[in-house]
């Protein structure tokens, strides 16, 4: 990932980047914009664009993460962070506000995927800022559950990887378009199936 400590003018070519990159991408879709258009509308020389991303899936990702820092801020404040509620509806509303999240920003995840050609083989997903957070939350949460008593005793990072990939933005897209769930019914399903983890 890229370091977020730079010098003032690298933060502001980033910057410049990712707007012009985001709003050429949201005129004309990711896989019709090239890095030479995103260097010529930015004004920045290429090789100062291919410094900074070497490919379109870094400059992607990038987006992703910028957009996943606002998520993660607004969390704290979300009523399911309170540490005195019990795990399950702490749980409970950080799945709902992750698959929110993919829902929203399906278009950056999309470009990221490991199918996607955007996709090359110094990128992994699963080292991504916002992957790591999604883990290292759900780990705390079920060690948590497990201290608490409310929940057995489990690998909580083993379980927390599982349930993270298990709403992936590909399962999201099947179940949303192919089988043609409401999100609200896919987080419903998906919380349930969750919740019986917990003891009655």
């Amino acid at each position: 990932m890229m370091q977020r400590s730079e010098r003032k003018d690298a933060a502001s070519n980033r910057e410049l980047i990712l707007d012009t990159a985001s709003q050429l991408f949201e005129e004309h879709g990711i896989d019709s914009v090239s890095m030479h258009q995103i260097a010529k509308s930015a004004g920045v020389g290429q090789g100062t664009l291919y410094r900074r991303y070497s490919s379109k899936a870094e400059l992607c990702l990038d987006l992703l993460t910028d957009r996943f820092g606002k998520f993660t801020k607004d969390l704290q404040s979300h009523p399911a962070s309170d540490a005195s509620q019990p795990v399950r509806i702490r749980l409970a509303g950080f799945l709902s506000s992750w698959i929110d999240f993919m829902a929203s920003e399906l278009k950056w995840f999309n470009a990221i995927k490991p199918d996607n050609w955007c996709v090359d083989d110094e990128i992994n997903v699963f080292d991504s800022e916002p992957f790591k957070f999604v883990i290292g939350s759900l780990k705390l949460l079920l060690n948590d559950a497990v201290a608490s008593g409310e929940i057995r005793p489990m690998d909580a990072e083993f379980a927390a990887f599982q349930i993270a990939t298990s709403m992936s933005p590909i399962a999201l897209i099947y179940f949303t378009q192919e089988r043609g769930q409401s999100l609200e019914q896919l987080k419903e399903q998906y919380l349930q199936y969750y919740d019986g983890l917990f003891f009655k």
